[in-house]
């Protein structure tokens, strides 16, 4: 009993802990631009012309039909100037809300046409998470004290150096919510499939339908497929890496090697599969890196070195 104890204290302590102001602002920032990227570069119109299909069961069946395409676009155009609006931190208890329920009919549309957004869900997940986080999440890095004087209104008194636990939780909740994605991922490999997944001809049979499906054969998918060992290799890779990913919240340093490692996985599948998971790879980037620590590290780089003194004649 008091060791359960013991690992919720634990957990708690972990999750509440005190964050800078600008590692949470750095998630506003980098999430709503993601959002409003991909509300930008996908194609929504040719969803709403097909015929009502709502498969599978969602909220979707709140609607009686697909959206209209002129609905879909002005929901584009809502969703994009609203997510800039968040990223810049103006009106964020209106413009995130605003971003995310256009995001959440537009990808319910692409999932009742039987196109599901996986990586989409984990940067919607985060989204909502920093929607639970409030206004904390403009108190640093945002144009808001710039636009509150130009209108003459009195600037926020928060410091862009703040820390404090409101910082902190929606930071690591997030941490949690894409450990969690890859762990689900790597328990349905193990749960269906089992070690058969790296042992079997699984991956490479993947690899050949996927150069299949192409106009042109994908000679990268082609390379891996024709090689038993190296797609045994990378099939063993990817599970090692879905299984152990949730060790990055205990083993800060572990970052090091399972974000670029879990890039170039996502990568590898747009590459050689086709199967677009930019915006999870984007999603773990931008949620797992200590961007204030990369802005100081930047600005000591850039700085320009005084020039030397001239010598005395």
């Amino acid at each position: 009993m008091r060791r359960a104890e013991t690992l919720i204290r634990r957990a708690d302590g972990w999750v509440f802990a005190a964050e800078d102001a600008r590692r949470l602002a750095a998630l506003r920032i980098g999430l709503c631009v993601l959002l409003a990227l991909r509300l930008a570069i996908t194609d929504y119109g040719t969803v709403a012309r097909e015929p009502g299909l709502f498969q599978p069961d969602s909220y979707m069946h709140l609607f009686e039909r697909m959206p209209s395409p002129e609905v879909a676009a002005t929901l584009q155009v809502c969703g994009i100037v609203a997510a800039l609006a968040a990223a810049a931190g103006l009106a964020l208890r209106v413009s995130l809300p605003l971003a995310v329920g256009c995001s959440l009919v537009l990808n319910g549309m692409l999932d009742s046409a039987g196109r599901v957004i996986v990586g989409d869900a984990v940067l919607t997940l985060c989204l909502l998470v920093l929607l639970a986080a409030g206004a904390a999440a403009s108190e640093a890095w945002s144009l808001r004290a710039p636009v509150r004087r130009a209108l003459g209104m009195s600037p926020s008194s928060v410091s862009r150096t703040a820390t404090g636990a409101r910082y902190g939780w929606p930071v690591r909740t997030a941490m949690v919510v894409i450990a969690l994605a890859y762990f689900f991922a790597a328990f349905q490999k193990w749960r269906y499939s089992g070690l058969p997944w790296v042992t079997s001809d699984n991956l490479r049979w993947i690899l050949y339908a996927a150069s299949d499906n192409h106009s042109h054969p994908n000679e990268l998918a082609l390379f891996v497929a024709d090689r038993p060992i190296l797609a045994h290799l990378f099939a063993a890779g990817s599970l090692l890496l879905e299984t152990s990913f949730a060790l990055v919240l205990f083993v800060p340093r572990l970052r090091w090697l399972f974000v670029p490692g879990a890039v170039s996985m996502h990568l590898g599948i747009l590459l050689t599969m086709g199967l677009d998971y930019t915006a999870l790879a984007a999603t773990v980037v931008i949620v797992f890196v200590d961007w204030p620590a990369v802005v100081a590290w930047v600005r000591r780089s850039t700085e320009t070195v005084p020039a030397p003194s001239a010598a005395p004649r």
